[in-house]
């Protein structure tokens, strides 16, 4: 055997990194397994033969990494991370539901035995069991690290898919880092978030079907690029719309040229292509089907229709593109409209600068094969990311790197051709040169404003380094010891803790904190609606309650959520016995947390758990089906209104359902049917304004009835022709026309 077909030979850097996101995926395998470091060691066995098989049969040759590399790219990116690095993580996503992903996934399955769905956002936690090992090993504050050692191998990758277009290795160093330097990206490399663990899985997939004619047997390499593609869908969903490009991508391969698959091999390729795309995906789906009877839970329930969830689970209207034409630009609109990217509200237009050098890669024709590839990749990628509802920030972030690739490579296109058309005399070529100069230039004007807004924001909005030194430093003292939350806690507080049996979620960002004091501790759901409105979802309510039988409840929520918490929790029956300020050391003695402990009271004997279960706490759920049925007719329409006016406007809503429509809910008015309005465009394809006026009605509705209301509406801010939007809501549940209801609709002028 050759010293390069040696699978020691073959080793890269991200191919550690690689056998532990194996291990993750082999653990979910052995969920069956009750006893713990048994099911860890057949894991481990699993992922170190997969990955010693996976190293083996690379189809392309190893490509060194020159020293540049680590000088150019890798220390930045170290630099990058070490602004922050010494102050713990404690963004919204992470304390509401990733710590608890990982704290139960290290332990087995994400649901335990008495929960009722103790994590509002039930996903695949994989990502999070990943982050869990590095934080149990490292602690709290480097345990982040994983997501630096993820970049800088996707950076790794990119080096590898800009080798044919920069051939000296300082500038092409100079180049991956620019294309790594876009702020979206940095914003989590800090955090335990999931988003920058799959790029690498992505970018790796993509090298691989730009440059599958390379290798020897083909079907091998669209396997491996199925496999990735099925392991960053697994990670997060939302890459699924990655794997469309490539697929088209290897098809072609497969299809044509002079290495053609025949229609034997081609139906081999595609099956053994399904399986390693399904492979990591599998586990898990089945596990929630077996769950809530749904693969993709809270997702696609249209199609599933889980008996715990009744919406369909679609997409947040905040985000993203609205109507035909803003889909088509929205990766360049973005720019523009910050404030619809993401919640941090600022963007420096990674995205808009690599859809416009795609476009022009695409146009400089199929001459240089690896780059118009690599821009039709990240074009129909950025197309499929805001054709499908997304145009969200963190669900793009391999286009991020991908556009910035596409601009280097168009750069180099340009002045190779540049130079050839000036050698050979054939004709001027300054249009060539000023085009690439502009994209350069462009490049870097967008990697400065990245830099700048990276030291000002992120998804925790910590300080740095730079702005708070000292601080800096104490934090640092932490490092390697900071593995245990409960061991911050004072004896006092420690002690209020004791012994809680049952917790009872009632509030946001507390979930986390929850999991890291008693990881293995029951948990209630209470605080989202969604799982209370069907009759088999209370009744597994019921349920956990009664497994929990004596055990201590307790809940804890922030001080500003105290009125929301007690609510919640009265509305699913339960009871507070008393609550009392709590201050919990979040890794750190000096950087304290006010939240509010609640001793919960749970229902005792059969009648309290059959009120549990009928939902008589909760003031209904679901209507029957074919209640969904409504018309709503305009009394006094108004011809003109004047922006930003309020007038109140009168409406006639007929009940044409089979069903009583309830006027009153529970305490915090869910399950009550209200009118409500909002605001789109003059074509009524993009909203403009969610959410307006809400009115409720006056005693119940039944089926037949009409009532008159009265509805106060507020125009829109700028002058213009608008649709209004009628429409009937069951609070907590549904809007009518997601049933099928047609809502009212009147074309409104706006002067």
């Amino acid at each position: 055997m050759s010293d390069a077909r040696r699978p020691a030979a073959r080793v890269e850097f991200g191919d550690a990194l690689l056998a532990l996101y194996a291990l993750v995926f082999a653990r979910q395998y052995f969920w069956v397994v009750e006893q713990n470091a048994l099911a860890w060691a057949l894991a481990s066995l699993v992922a170190a033969a997969g990955t010693y098989f996976y190293v083996k049969t690379k189809p392309l040759a190893p490509e060194p990494t020159h020293r540049s590399f680590w000088l150019v790219v890798a220390l930045p990116l170290l630099l990058v991370y070490a602004l922050r690095a010494p102050f713990p993580d404690f963004s919204f996503d992470v304390l509401n539901y990733r710590l608890l992903h990982a704290e139960r996934s290290l332990r087995g399955p994400l649901f335990a035995a008495g929960d009722f769905f103790p994590t509002p956002a039930p996903y695949n936690p994989a990502p999070d069991t990943l982050t869990g090992l590095f934080r149990h090993a490292l602690g709290y504050r480097l345990g982040t690290v994983v997501n630096l050692l993820a970049l800088v191998w996707a950076a790794q990758i990119l080096d590898r898919i800009l080798r044919p277009f920069v051939a000296r290795p300082w500038l092409r160093s100079l180049c991956v880092l620019a294309a790594v330097l876009a702020e979206h990206v940095l914003f989590e490399v800090n955090t335990y978030m999931a988003d920058l663990l799959a790029l690498p899985l992505l970018l790796e997939a993509t090298r691989l079907a730009l440059r599958a004619g390379e290798a020897e047997r083909t079907r091998g390499v669209f396997a491996r690029v199925a496999l990735l593609l099925g392991a960053a869908a697994a990670f997060k969903l939302t890459n699924l719309f990655a794997a469309v490009p490539l697929a088209l991508v290897c098809a072609r391969r497969a299809l044509s040229g002079p290495r053609r698959l025949d229609a034997r091999e081609l139906f081999k390729t595609t099956a053994l292509s399904l399986a390693a795309f399904a492979a990591p995906l599998l586990p898990f789906a089945l596990y929630l089907y077996a769950q809530t009877g749904n693969p993709l839970f809270p997702f696609a329930n249209g199609l599933f229709r889980s008996p715990f969830w009744t919406t369909t689970g679609g997409w947040d209207e905040r985000w993203g593109p609205r109507g035909l034409w803003e889909t088509l630009l929205w990766p360049a609109l973005a720019f523009f409209e910050p404030g619809r990217h993401s919640e941090l509200a600022v963007y420096s237009g990674r995205l808009g600068l690599g859809f416009a050098a795609s476009l022009a890669g695409l146009l400089l024709g199929r001459r240089d094969e690896q780059v118009w590839m690599l821009c039709f990749v990240n074009l129909a990628g950025c197309l499929l990311w805001s054709a499908a509802g997304l145009g969200y920030s963190r669900y793009g972030l391999h286009l991020e790197l991908l556009s910035g690739a596409a601009v280097v490579a168009v750069v180099a296109v340009l002045l190779r051709r540049a130079r050839t058309a000036q050698a050979a005399e054939t004709r001027p070529s300054p249009l060539r040169f000023a085009a690439a100069a502009l994209l350069a230039a462009l490049l870097a004007a967008q990697v400065f404003v990245a830099g700048r807004l990276t030291l000002r924001y992120e998804w925790a909005m910590r300080r740095t380094a730079l702005n708070d030194f000292r601080g800096w430093v104490r934090d640092a003292k932490e490092f390697l010891r900071d593995r245990s939350l409960a061991a911050y806690l004072p004896a006092a507080e420690r002690e209020r803790l004791a012994g809680v049996g049952v917790w009872v979620e009632s509030g946001m960002k507390t979930n986390g904190v929850e999991a890291l004091l008693s990881p293995g501790t029951p948990v209630l759901g209470a605080r989202h609606h969604e799982f209370f409105t069907t009759d088999e979802s209370r009744r597994r309510f019921a349920e956990a309650v009664a497994r929990a039988g004596d055990a201590r409840a307790l809940s804890l929520c922030l001080p500003e959520e105290l009125p929301a918490a007690l609510a919640v929790v009265r509305a699913r029956g339960l009871g507070v016995e008393r609550h009392a300020h709590i201050e919990i050391p979040f890794f750190s003695a000096r950087r304290r947390v006010g939240m509010m402990l609640l001793e919960v009271s749970l229902p005792r004997g059969e009648e309290g758990l059959r009120l549990l279960a009928e939902g008589k706490f909760g003031g209904g759920g679901e209507l029957p089906e074919g209640g969904y049925r409504a018309r709503v007719e305009a009394l006094d329409t108004p011809a003109s209104l004047r922006a930003g006016e309020r007038r109140v406007l009168r409406f006639r809503v007929e009940n044409r359902g089979g069903a009583a429509w309830p006027s009153r809910g529970n305490e915090l008015h869910w399950y009550q049917v209200n009118l409500g309005n909002r605001w789109l465009d003059a074509a009524g394809e993009r909203l403009v304004t969610d959410m307006d006026g809400r009115t409720a009605l006056p005693f119940d509705l039944a089926p037949g009835q009409t009532v008159e209301l009265d509805l106060t509406v507020t125009a829109p801010a700028r002058a213009g022709d608008y649709t209004l939007e009628l429409d009937m809501i069951h609070e907590g549940v549904a809007f009518f026309r997601q049933k099928g209801s047609q809502p009212l609709r009147l074309v409104v002028r706006v002067e």
